[in-house]
């Protein structure tokens, strides 16, 4: 399986160590995580590293991954990957993960599931075995499906730019200018042995329709097709990459990241040449969803034409949970609102109380008053624990609720206060409303009610805080 030294390159490994060449992929002494499926394209790049072993002097080690989508198959791929390694004499990590779980939690195509899954632990294991490169095995039929794929589904040239040869420092694939045929050639010569993913051949998916109808009727129809459309992606891979570098310059003057959000000022994005703002919209999906995945064309043309053309709210909903609004002057990117909280909690008074729908947790505790004291915290909830009616509750706003503003004499609609204060409508739902029997004693993180703020012969404090849950957790 592996060339001795003194051999001579063949055909296949010549054009494979040409692309690791052009592409910079490889320096002497690099330490190489290599993901290994157990099919022809991996186990060929495996052979390929084994090859250039001695002329770059690497340290290889095999990452297998199985998806627990083909069940015993899945295993078998997996037994497969630990004999081979186990022959080779190679380190190697082998995990499992339950990606048709992770796809329905979260709301992800299987494909899309899987890449995530794949990616995170390829960085996860890289980053633990100190590895300088993660090599996979992806080829040039590849990129001409992706591309077709993309194009089917509508996308923009960042798209149609395919599998770039490298992503980053890390990510090398050096079989990406090679076809599956010479792949396959190559093992079949070698004598390498590899497994066959039947789900592959079932035509089940976009990838394998377009894998086993489409392509072989266009290379029917014109026998260059392959050739010229890896041209074509090559051309736009350039092109795409000018107008991104323009495209981030702008988004970082005009985009803010906070709260796990992404805020665009609505003048701003206006102003921008139509080919940049499509870009720069794309840009806060990638931020918000880790991916452009699944994102078409008619997404981001909707989200132009209300921005050009439409007036009043806008609402779209994004594959992924992602959702895009407007909020004020400023178009919004991210993750869908979680359900609203129904009903009402009751506090531990002292102690903390954790509300799961609104991901905080409130900590309450009692003392007396000092003769010095400040009370100028809006996020910190000072009341006279004698005006305070037990159990004290909280619940989210209702149609008519009031109270009387901290400073006012008056009662004012909370719907008023609120708009006063230009609470977006999508956050005005997470805002917790602490409850003595029916009045309104705090509106968290805002304003006291007057009527229970601390006064000159207040002797006791109820003081309420609320802080995040995950940060009291960590």
């Amino acid at each position: 399986m592996i060339l001795k030294k003194g051999f001579q390159l063949d055909k296949f490994e010549q054009k494979a160590l040409k692309t690791i060449k052009k592409y910079r992929m490889l320096k002497k002494n690099d330490k190489v995580l290599v993901a290994v499926s157990g099919g022809p394209d991996s186990v060929a790049l495996l052979n390929i590293l084994l090859t250039l072993k001695t002329k770059y002097n690497l340290s290889l080690h095999v990452f297998h991954l199985d998806h627990m989508i083909r069940k015993e198959k899945s295993r078998k791929d997996a037994i497969f990957v630990k004999k081979l390694t186990d022959r080779l004499k190679l380190p190697r990590t082998i995990l499992s993960f339950n990606v048709p779980v992770f796809s329905k939690e979260l709301g992800y195509s299987l494909e899309e599931a899987g890449r995530k899954v794949r990616y995170k632990l390829y960085e996860k294991v890289s980053a633990q075995i100190k590895a300088d490169k993660i090599a996979l095995g992806h080829q040039a039929d590849d990129q001409i499906e992706t591309f077709l794929m993309r194009m089917i589904r509508g996308t923009g040239l960042e798209g149609l730019s395919g599998i770039p040869p490298r992503r980053g420092e890390k990510i090398i694939r050096p079989l990406i200018e090679t076809s599956r045929d010479e792949i396959e050639s190559y093992c079949f010569q070698k004598n390498i042995k590899f497994r066959t993913d039947e789900t592959n051949l079932e035509g089940s998916n976009l990838r394998s329709k377009i894998r086993y109808y489409l392509l072989p009727y266009l290379l029917a129809y014109n026998r260059q097709f392959r050739k010229n459309i890896l041209n074509l992606i090559n051309i736009v891979r350039e092109e795409d990459k000018n107008l991104n570098e323009v495209s981030i310059k702008k988004f970082k003057r005009i985009a803010k990241r906070e709260n796990g959000r992404v805020k665009i000022s609505l003048e701003s994005l206006k102003k921008l040449p139509k080919a940049i703002r499509r870009r720069v919209l794309r840009k806060a999906i990638l931020l918000i969803k880790g991916s452009v995945e699944e994102i078409e064309f008619k997404h981001i043309d909707s989200c132009e034409k209300w921005l050009m053309n439409g007036s009043g709210n806008f609402c779209q909903h994004l594959p992924g949970d992602i959702e895009v609004y407007n909020e004020y002057d400023f178009l919004i990117f991210s993750r869908r609102t979680k359900e609203k909280m129904a009903g009402v909690i009751e506090l531990n008074i002292p102690g903390d109380t954790k509300i799961e729908k609104l991901g905080i947790v409130v900590r309450a505790k009692t003392r007396d008053k000092k003769k010095r004291e400040s009370f100028n915290n809006p996020l910190i909830a000072y009341l006279d624990l004698n005006e305070v009616k037990l159990p004290l509750k909280v619940r989210i706003r209702k149609p008519g609720d009031r109270f009387i503003p901290l400073g006012m004499e008056k009662e004012k609609k909370l719907q008023d206060f609120l708009v006063d204060l230009k609470i977006p409508k999508r956050l005005r739902d997470d805002i917790p409303i602490f409850i003595s029997e029916e009045d309104i004693v705090w509106v968290g993180g805002y304003r006291v009610d007057d009527r229970y703020k601390i006064k000159e012969g207040t002797k006791k404090l109820l003081i309420l805080k609320v802080e995040k849950a995950d940060e009291r957790e960590s």
